[in-house]
């Protein structure tokens, strides 16, 4: 018994050693690899700034690359609404082109009959663009009648064209004025951001399109609306009209609403604040009635 215990004590201080060779073992790797990580720190400092740098530029590059699709997107509205502007005028020209009035057709060519001819009875014409302004002279003596037959035909022609593509003698209504360089320079950074001069000149010439187009069919009359198959815009144009008044002054005013359905666009928060801004340059100017908001434009 008392050798077999002895036996038993060897083996457990055999074990204990093992597990104390073990331990000091592990000890000495980790030293090992401390000391390898000290003595090469320099290394070590160095790939870790590489890494910080390469995580600087691309984080730079993403930044690069939101700027960018910010503006695509404002790319992408102007677009939609020079789209729409296109698709309205392109309407315009094919209604013209299916509806030229026989009248026009004929005074044109007479027109062309009467050029034709006295281009024929009288070389004078060659000497009108060749001599110099004596010999002008002489030829408009010889032909008194000249002057009044140019400028009968200049007006046979403008008539034509005005009748043509429905060109009004008047301009229809107000439109607002483009903001000059000089304007823009002068809008405070708060009210202007981070928007460009041709963004907010893009709105105006938005703006303008809306309302000529608004006022062209107010301009028709309920008859030819009708006629036309615009008498539901014109019902509503003149309620609008009726709502929005004063007394002294006939205003020329457009809503979201009427934004909207000539061009296809909301007025989000982005062209809302330009228009804040071209509230500031007394362009426009706001007319609530209860929970309508009307833009109304400032004559110039």
């Amino acid at each position: 018994m008392d050798k077999q215990g002895n036996l038993d004590d060897k083996q457990n201080n055999r074990d204990n050693f093992e597990q104390i060779i073990d331990r000091q073992l592990t000890k000495l790797c980790q030293l090992d690899g401390a000391t390898r990580l000290i003595k090469s720190k320099a290394s070590v400092k160095d790939e870790l700034q590489r890494m910080h740098n390469e995580v600087l530029e691309v984080s730079v590059g993403v930044q690069n690359l939101r700027q960018m699709l910010e503006k695509l997107k404002e790319q992408n509205v102007r677009c939609r609404e020079l789209s729409s502007l296109i698709d309205v005028l392109n309407k315009r020209i094919l209604h013209q082109t299916e509806n030229v009035p026989e009248e026009v057709i004929q005074s044109f060519q007479n027109v062309n009959k009467q050029i034709c001819a006295q281009a024929i009875v009288s070389p004078n014409i060659l000497d009108y663009t060749t001599n110099s302004s004596q010999s002008v002279t002489r030829t408009a003596q010889k032909t008194p009648g000249s002057v009044y037959r140019n400028t009968e035909k200049r007006e046979t022609l403008k008539d034509c064209k005005r009748t043509l593509f429905n060109e009004p003698d008047n301009q229809i209504c107000h439109t607002v004025p483009l903001i000059t360089v000089e304007e823009f320079n002068k809008l405070p950074k708060y009210i202007i951001g981070r928007q460009t001069l041709d963004t907010i000149n893009s709105l105006i010439s938005a703006i303008n399109q809306t309302l000529i187009a608004k006022y062209t069919i107010l301009s028709l009359g309920k008859a030819a609306a009708q006629k036309k198959g615009e008498i539901n815009l014109y019902l509503q144009y003149k309620k609008q009209e009726l709502d929005v008044q004063e007394k002294n002054e006939y205003l020329y005013f457009f809503t979201a609403e009427d934004y909207y359905e000539q061009t296809k666009t909301k007025l989000d928060k982005t062209k809302l604040n330009l228009i804040t801004a071209l509230r500031h340059c007394k362009r426009l100017r706001e007319y609530r009635i209860k929970n309508v908001l009307n833009y109304v434009i400032v004559p110039h």
